[in-house]
């Protein structure tokens, strides 16, 4: 059942009398200097597949435009995710993000789990769930984050919300392009440096243009890893040290990337684009850090890297039919990510937590031999066979993803004298995900012998073979283990394959009455296959595909008085898929977690009011909504059933989310938005046979802040010394509320046993910048990042049971230059 809107409200009423009240003295020095002048400048967004200016369009949207890209030095997720404030998210570093809208959140860090939310590169969705590519933003055109469930307008069918990236385009008029660069230094870490550019070149005179654009951005480190032994993630372990390895600065993040685009217009009725974007991410060293080991300090044992690599291709054509605008656009992706990191924690939590599974499993027993019977893994070995304390090694990622998109959609023609418009679409994707994971540890092979013999007793048959691999989740062609050939795929395999209609039919009542009505009907099987070797046996060999098919309606109601404000009323559905569990095959382990797992639906109702006033000097746009999650999906660690994916019960998310913008005078503008979330279970979320309790009525949904929130001020004045010269300068201020890292049963790999979800406290960051432009022309400026040196946790990873965290880059000052020409 839903908690009233009251406070919601409240909340919302008295965070904006809270930024009036800051504002204010701004505001009246700044009309004391200047006199008023024109309001802000239309922005043309295309989030309903039309263009139309962002006051006009009845859903709760935020968009970031190229100037204020430029402005607010934006070049990566953790940049423009603080702007948007209705989004939240996990992380493990660049390349490897689950996100959401609105707190519809319930694993923020798995990669088993199906997104939330789409996230599009143009006409094409790239969502990876917990590994969403980090595209650079270089030469983009505008960001469009729409919050709540889309069904009826993208064939991807959001559930949460849709967070698009649209690239400035070929342009036929003319010669053009830009270069633009900037260094940094970071407070006790290394310097940066960023080059791009771009040229737009005519080919055909109003018939053919190329747009090519390229980059080189190297992020200097800030990450130590300090000296340490075995002993710092516990006393059992050992003293193994990692002086070979000690280093400052060690995440290191170097992209490279181009892009080059095509568009032929062979007539006014026709056009025709295609396109080629390509992106390498290295990651020399990773992003978290270790608590215990001081703030940005971590101990490693291994050299750590993440290779990320993609390229998206793309055609979209667009034809005038009379009746009806016709668009066909598809894109195929690929792309691959290898890495290797440092498993020493991970190991550590199998030892120490060893005893606890077998108790967990067996309902008390503590017998050692129910440890290797219940449970053959490194824990086993490790407590059984005492074969030393030093549990280092490795985890090596070798993932590759291939995916094709199609889309046509047919547009009805605006048309003054019809009070009928329309859409009406048709969707197919098909995503392949495999990859092998391999997890080794040093020495395995010289200790196990007798722990592996002690197995096969308890399993005849079993012609068990040392090596330092402990868990191999795929075997890789042509390779044998123990006499059993390897697959013929490299891995683990995900394919998901789509078919959807969409469409939407809207009416217009009167003038300012106008009613919209649409859906989503989708089909989509989800195949699962594995192979796996666990301590040197077959654990996981199974091939299976689950179906899902359902319905998403979409309704609108907008009202407008008149041509400054717009109100609307909008029910909305979105669903996710289900799909197979791949760790669950035994009869113990479905009797803990189901082999399989449902789609789940997202239920949002949403009123708004977008407003401007003062000859558009003052925008007002406040939603409020309440979303009912129904059977919603979270990834559990579950001992012996592992890493899957449950059902786990219901949900409420209510809230209000605001944008304002003032401007003041001619040179002052000021704007703030925000977000307030109430996110909770419904019910009790019991698992295991009612042996697990992974939730409780009324605790928050996890990466969920109560408050996200951003407020800035700009401030431009001509510069008497040169023609057209101006100064400006702004500061942007950013809130973010604590949260917590997961449920009960998601927050470590083994479950809710071992560890309880934990508190990211709440925190604030400042961008501060001064620069000098000439109109049309020329730009440098000097801008702080994170300027009060704020040492703000964003992310505390819940898997290695070790606290892992992650950080804004500590204060960064920042020299840039954009010149066009």
């Amino acid at each position: 059942m839903h908690r009233s809107l009251k406070s919601t409200l409240h909340f919302s009423v008295s965070y904006f009398g809270i930024t009036a009240i800051i504002s204010v003295p701004f505001t009246v020095k700044a009309q004391e200097e200047d006199k008023p002048g024109s309001g802000f400048e239309e922005i043309i967004v295309t989030a309903r597949k039309r263009s139309q200016s962002l006051q006009d369009v009845p859903v709760s949207i935020q968009a970031i435009d190229t100037d204020a890209l430029r402005e607010k030095s934006i070049r990566d997720f953790d940049d423009y995710v603080r702007e948007l404030t209705s989004v939240s998210f996990g992380t493990s570093g660049p390349g490897a993000t689950t996100i959401a809208f609105r707190g519809a959140l319930s694993q923020p860090s798995g990669f088993d789990a199906i997104s939330s939310s789409i996230l599009y590169l143009d006409e094409v969705p790239i969502t990876r769930d917990g590994q969403n590519p980090d595209v650079r933003i270089v030469d983009i055109e505008r960001l469009e984050a729409l919050a709540g469930p889309q069904p009826t307008i993208y064939g991807a069918g959001s559930q949460s919300g849709t967070l698009k990236i649209v690239t400035v385009k070929p342009d036929m008029e003319g010669f053009s392009g830009w270069v633009e660069g900037s260094l940094s230094a970071t407070r006790d870490g290394e310097p940066s440096y960023s080059l791009s550019a771009a040229l737009n070149i005519p080919i055909v005179e109003d018939k053919l243009a190329i747009r090519l654009v390229g980059f080189n951005d190297a992020e200097g480190g800030f990450i130590d890893n300090v000296f340490g032994t075995t002993a710092f993630y516990s006393e059992n372990n050992g003293d193994r040290d990692n002086a070979d390895f000690v280093e400052e600065n060690v995440n290191d993040y170097d992209v490279i990337g181009a892009r080059a685009i095509v568009r032929y217009e062979p007539n006014e009725k026709w056009s025709i684009e295609t396109g080629i974007i390509y992106q390498e991410a290295v990651v020399e060293g990773l992003f978290d850090f270790n608590p215990d080991a001081g703030f940005l300090n971590t101990v490693k044992f291994k050299d750590e890297q993440r290779v990320d690599d993609w390229y998206n291709a793309t055609l979209t054509i667009e034809g005038d039919l009379g009746f009806a605008d016709l668009t066909l656009a598809g894109g195929f992706h690929s792309r691959n990510i290898d890495y290797t990191f440092d498993n020493t924690a991970y190991m550590t939590a199998y030892r120490d937590v060893g005893l606890g599974i077998v108790y967990y499993v067996t309902g008390g027993s503590t017998n050692f031999d129910d440890a290797c019977y219940y449970g053959p893994g490194y824990f086993c070995a490790a407590q059984y066979y005492d074969f030393g304390p030093n549990p280092t090694g490795t985890i090596n990622l070798e993932q590759r993803v291939r995916s094709f998109v199609q889309e046509v959609r047919l547009t009805s023609k605006e048309d003054s004298e019809s009070r009928f418009s329309w859409l009406i679409g048709a969707f197919y994707e098909r995503t392949n995900n495999d990859y092998d994971y391999i997890s080794r540890v040093d020495d395995l092979a010289e200790f196990a012998t007798n722990a592996f013999a002690a197995y096969a007793n308890y399993n005849p048959g079993q012609n068990i073979q040392p090596s330092d691999i402990w868990f191999d989740q795929g075997f890789i062609e042509g390779q044998t283990y123990n006499g059993l050939p390897g697959n013929d795929f490299n891995g683990f395999i995900s394919d998901i394959e789509s078919i959807a209609v969409f469409g939407e039919v809207s009416f217009d009542v009167t003038d300012q009455l106008t009613v919209t009505a649409g859906g989503r009907w989708f089909s989509t099987d989800f195949r699962v296959a594995e192979n796996s070797l666990f301590l040197g046996q077959v654990s996981d060999n199974f091939d299976e595909t689950r179906t899902t098919k359902d319905f998403s309606p979409r309704v609108n109601v907008t009202f407008e008085p008149n041509d400054d404000i717009l109100m609307y009323f909008t029910y909305a559905e979105g669903a996710r898929i289900g799909g197979r569990n791949g760790g669950v095959q035994t009869p113990l382990q479905m009797s803990l977690v189901p082999d399989a797992f449902d789609g789940d639906v997202l239920a949002n109702y949403e009123i708004g009011i977008k407003s401007s006033w003062f000859d558009n000097r003052f925008i007002a746009n406040v939603t409020a909504f309440m979303m009912n999650w129904k059977d919603f999906q979270v990834q559990t660690n579950i001992p012996i059933a592992g890493a899957s994916v449950v059902n786990a019960g219901n949900a409420s998310i209510d809230g209000v989310e605001g944008q304002f913008a003032f401007k003041a005078t001619e040179n002052w503008e000021f704007s703030t938005a925000f977000t307030y979330l109430d996110a909770r279970l419904d019910d009790d979320v019991i698992l295991a046979n009612g042996t697990l309790v992974a939730g409780n009525a009324g605790d928050a949904l996890p990466a969920t802040p109560s408050w996200q929130a951003s407020v800035s001020a700009q401030y431009d004045k001509p510069l008497s010394i040169g023609e057209d010269l101006e100064a400006y300068g702004r500061v942007d201020l950013y809130h973010t509320g604590s949260a917590i890292n997961g449920t009960n049963a998601s927050v470590a790999l083994f479950g809710a046993q071992t560890a309880t979800p934990e508190t990211i406290p709440s925190y604030e960051s400042g961008y501060l910048s001064f620069g000098v432009r000439k109109k049309d022309d020329w730009q440098i400026w000097l801008a702080v990042n994170n300027f009060w040196d704020e040492q703000a946790v964003t992310w505390i990873a819940p898997r290695f049971s070790d606290g892992r965290s992650y950080a804004l880059r500590p204060r960064e000052f920042v020299l840039g230059f954009y010149k066009p020409f």
